[in-house]
């Protein structure tokens, strides 16, 4: 794979290659894919250059991110199965197959975020928890989540509130840092979401209703 960075877009780190792995051990094949703040663009990229994607969006609000994705998909010879949008809002309720999401989710260390490539918020989670309710909104009954988040972002609010929208875990798999412990989740939508549906901007901890919070990949 061919990557090229422009501006300040999240560079793939230890949380990228740990979402690589998990995708890797689950081997998915799904017809539409989207890449829920795809920052480089490197999870969709790679679904698609290993075939577990036919097609990708690639979802993202920061002028840095989409730059560099629009540059990295020819790279790769990708673009007819890709596309970029600005809104997950682009994407059809229900449509997707496989959604790869590495949010930010890093406490805000000054209270408020300043870094929105990291910070998910004040607590650390609000992003993740939206980032889940976005893919639970695209992905088709029986579809599959990719998710990243940290010990830092509070594991426990992370995987009740996947419980509560209807996702049942398949995979897992961690990696101790120095300061934290990465965690990936391979998680299955219901297909009788009936009680576990709801808003993107419900009640749960820390929610906001901000259409997308950041950039990651």
């Amino acid at each position: 794979m061919k990557l090229v960075f422009v501006g300040d877009v999240y560079r793939p780190s230890d949380d990228t290659w740990l979402a690589l792995k998990l995708l890797d051990s689950l081997k998915p094949k799904a017809g539409l894919c989207v890449d829920l703040g795809c920052g480089s663009g490197i999870l969709g990229l790679y679904g698609l250059i290993k075939g577990y994607c036919e097609r990708t969006v690639f979802v993202d609000i920061d002028e840095d991110a989409l730059a560099t994705t629009l540059r990295n998909i020819p790279l790769n010879n990708a673009q007819a199965r890709s596309i970029v949008v600005s809104s997950d809002n682009a994407v059809l309720h229900g449509a997707a197959d496989l959604v790869l999401a590495n949010p930010p989710y890093l406490p805000a260390a000054e209270g408020k975020v300043l870094d929105a490539a990291t910070e998910g918020g004040v607590h650390g989670y609000e992003a993740v928890l939206h980032f889940i309710n976005v893919a639970h909104e695209v992905l088709r009954p029986g579809g599959l989540l990719i998710l990243v988040y940290s010990s830092l972002s509070n594991q426990l609010v992370v995987e009740e509130h996947l419980s509560r929208k209807g996702f049942t875990m398949v995979a897992f798999t961690s990696k101790n840092m120095f300061y934290e412990t990465l965690y990936v989740a391979g998680v299955v939508k219901a297909r009788d979401t009936g009680s576990a549906s709801g808003d993107r901007g419900g009640s749960e901890p820390g929610s906001h209703s901000e259409d997308m919070r950041e950039l990651r990949g």
